[in-house]
């Protein structure tokens, strides 16, 4: 299996983080906006639920590819 180079590991797992980051920062300013309960729809919080789990689930996995790739160039060099 070919393993991703630690450049792409590193953008990957900081894009998830960021995009985390901003789903929740967007969030928060719906939630604290007036006309909340006229504003959001149940499909709106399936799609933030949805997407907060994906990102989530990516953090997890690039974050573990990039303790791996740190854990072999210690052992290396």
């Amino acid at each position: 299996m070919k393993t991703l180079g630690k450049k792409t590991v590193t953008f990957c797992f900081d894009l998830c983080a960021s995009l985390y980051i901003g789903i929740g920062g967007y969030g928060m300013i719906v939630w604290l906006g007036p006309n909340v309960l006229q504003t959001l729809t149940i499909w709106h919080s399936v799609a933030f639920g949805s997407a907060s789990l994906l990102l989530i689930r990516g953090i997890c996995y690039f974050g573990d590819l990039r303790d791996k790739i740190a854990a072999r160039e210690a052992a290396a060099g």
